[in-house]
C-alpha cells in the first residue's frame, strides 16, 4: 500500500483542519464515517460493518472510498469523515507540522514473511546482489520521498550502497516490470499484486524486501483522526477501536473468506485477489513497533525531527494486555 500527503498540501490541510467544525455524534447510535482507500487493507473494517460487529459495540460505521491516503486526509480534515486509514508517513508529516491528527486503531503490519510492499525487483539475469550493485544506477519507485523511497534508500545503504549515487524515477506501478524488462531501470519497487504478476512472468526476480531495512515488523498504516474529534466523542471511538480489533482477530485467522470481500470492493479479478498475499492487520497498537518508522523518516529527511511514537496515540489506541 502506498501514500503520499506533499508538503505543499499540509498547509492547506491545516487550513482547513482550522476551518472544519468538530462533528457530534448523531442521535441514536453515533455514526462514524471512515475515509478508506481501494487496497487490502480495508478488508477490516469492510468486514466488521458487514457483520455487525460495530453495530455489536453500539456506534454504526460508513465507509467513504476515496482514490488514496492523501484523499483520505483531505476528507477528515474538511469534515467529510472522522476517520481516515493512512500509511504512516503523512500521519508524521501533518504531526511534524502541527496539524492535530491522532491515532485511534491500528491498520496493517509489515511483515517480512508475508512482505505485501517495500520490495525491489530487477530483470532475472541482472547479476545485482546487493545495495552497492546499485550505485549510480537509476531504480524505479511509486514516489519520490515518501516511505516506500525511504525503505529502498535505507537497504541501499544498508547493504554497501550509497543512496546519495542512485538516481530515483517514479514509475507507475503496472509499468515497472516493462521498465526492467527493456532496461530502462535498473531495479523497480512494486507492492501486491504486480510482485506476484512480476515474478510469475519470469522477466523479473525479486531482489529485497527493503522494508526491512527499517524494521522485519512494524505498523504500517493506522487510522486516525483529529484530536478535536476524539474529545467530543471518545466512548464512539473507543467502541470503534474495540470493533476494529475483533474484525482483525477474525479476518487475519479466515484470509480466504476475504477474497469476495475484497474483490468486490476494489473491482478486481477474484482470482487474482486469491492469488496475492493478504494483508495482516494489528490487533493492537504498540509503540514499538512504529518508532522504528518515525526514526527511518527522520533519518532520510522526510520529517524534521523524530518524535517518541506515544505522541500520536488517542486515548481510545488499544494496547495489548501486559
Amino acid at each position: 500500500m502506498r501514500f503520499s500527503l506533499p508538503r505543499r498540501g499540509i498547509g492547506f490541510a491545516l487550513a482547513a483542519m482550522l476551518l472544519s467544525t468538530v462533528h457530534g455524534a448523531a442521535q441514536g447510535l453515533p455514526t462514524i464515517h471512515v475515509a478508506t482507500c481501494v487496497c487490502d487493507d480495508v478488508k477490516t473494517i469492510l468486514y466488521g460493518i458487514r457483520v455487525g460487529i460495530f453495530q455489536k459495540y453500539g456506534v454504526t460505521v460508513e465507509e467513504v472510498p476515496v482514490q488514496n491516503g492523501a484523499a483520505a486526509l483531505a476528507s477528515l480534515v474538511g469534515g467529510s469523515s472522522q476517520v481516515a486509514l493512512s500509511s504512516d508517513l503523512p500521519i508524521f508529516q501533518a504531526h511534524d507540522h502541527g496539524i492535530p491528527l491522532t491515532i485511534v486503531a491500528p491498520a496493517q503490519w509489515y511483515l517480512t514473511e508475508a512482505a505485501t510492499a517495500g520490495t525491489l525487483l530487477v530483470k532475472a539475469d541482472a547479476p545485482i546482489k546487493s545495495g552497492r550493485d546499485l550505485n549510480g544506477k537509476t531504480i524505479a519507485v511509486q514516489s519520490i520521498k515518501d516511505l516506500n523511497w525511504a525503505g529502498t534508500m535505507a537497504w541501499i545503504d544498508a547493504t554497501g550502497g550509497d543512496s546519495h549515487t542512485v538516481k530515483a524515477v517514479e514509475l507507475p506501478l503496472p509499468a515497472v516490470v516493462a521498465a526492467l524488462d527493456e532496461g530502462r531501470v535498473a531495479a523497480g519497487s512494486v507492492q501486491t499484486p504486480f510482485l506476484e504478476e512480476g515474478i510469475a512472468s519470469g522477466k523479473v526476480r525479486l531482489l529485497a524486501k527493503t522494508y526491512d531495512a527499517i524494521g522485519k515488523r512494524f505498523e504500517a498504516a493506522v487510522y486516525v483522526s483529529t484530536t478535536d474529534y476524539v474529545a467530543a466523542n471518545r466512548d464512539a471511538l473507543s467502541r470503534f477501536a474495540h470493533g476494529m480489533h475483533d474484525a482483525a482477530v477474525y479476518t487475519n485467522s479466515h484470509p480466504a473468506e476475504m477474497t469476495e470481500i475484497v474483490a468486490t470492493f476494489t473491482k478486481m479479478d477474484p482470482a487474482l485477489v486469491a492469488r496475492t498475499f493478504r494483508t495482516t492487520d494489528p490487533e493492537y497498537l504498540d509503540p514499538k513497533t512504529l518508532q522504528p518508522v518515525i526514526d527511518a523518516a527522520f533519518r532520510y529527511k522526510l520529517i524534521s525531527r523524530t518524535f517518541p511514537a506515544e505522541e500520536l496515540f488517542s486515548s481510545v489506541v488499544l494496547k495489548a494486555p501486559t
